[in-house]
């Protein structure tokens, strides 16, 4: 049986307070340095580099912001319907991969979650990425906090577009697999003045942007 969601209404209402007290927690900003560094330790190569221009020092907060008002939404969405899966609303791609990051502070995020008292909602084998312009999530976040901002909040066809393209210029420089395996072999030459060389002998080009000359 489906669950019927709340009125968009009742849920802005409820996330907008969600977030005042996750932002006003003693280990708010102990959290966003530990989600900050993490970042510098290693990126995903399909979730937040689909961002034009993607740079972590510069994106990072915002995006931190962006996942706290995600986690808000579901949370308002689980208050009302007491459905964990009802409450996995469907986020754009780098918004959900922050919210990945904010999670695997594990014992810090439970902490804010259990002074809080706001319910920190993610299954990971139920990913719910297909957010587009307009859905539900959309219409909550707008009556929340005004327009999702477009750079952060990507469609998932253009999310795919940009992976699409992501993936082929892995591939041109001997990643496979979005980033899930190499053909890079470390012993092909050892000169510390050289750079390691893909194994199909292709080139290295460059990541450029979309639409940019390769």
């Amino acid at each position: 049986m489906t669950t019927l969601l709340p009125a968009v209404d009742c849920v802005a209402e409820a996330a907008r307070e969600h977030l005042l007290r996750l932002e006003g927690d003693v280990e708010y900003w102990r959290l966003r340095t530990a989600v900050l560094t993490a970042l510098t330790a290693g990126t995903t190569f399909t979730g937040f580099p689909v961002i034009s221009h993607w740079d972590a020092a510069r994106d990072g907060g915002p995006l931190f912001e962006e996942a706290l008002r995600a986690l808000a939404l579901r949370a308002a969405v689980l208050e009302r319907t007491s459905d964990p899966i009802a409450a996995l609303l469907p986020l754009a791609v780098p918004v959900d991969a922050m919210v990945h990051v904010v999670l695997a502070q594990g014992p810090l995020a439970w902490r804010v979650a259990e002074g809080t008292g706001v319910s920190l909602v993610h299954q990971g084998d139920q990913e719910n990425v297909a957010y587009v312009n307009g859905c539900y999530t959309c219409a909550c976040y707008r009556q929340a906090w005004g327009e999702p901002p477009g750079r952060y909040w990507l469609d998932q066809a253009e999310s795919a577009r940009r992976q699409d393209h992501l993936g082929a210029c892995y591939e041109s420089i001997g990643l496979a697999r979005d980033g899930r395996a190499h053909r890079i072999d470390f012993t092909a030459n050892t000169s510390s003045s050289s750079r390691p060389q893909a194994l199909s002998g292709e080139g290295h080009a460059g990541l450029a942007p979309h639409g940019a000359s390769t």
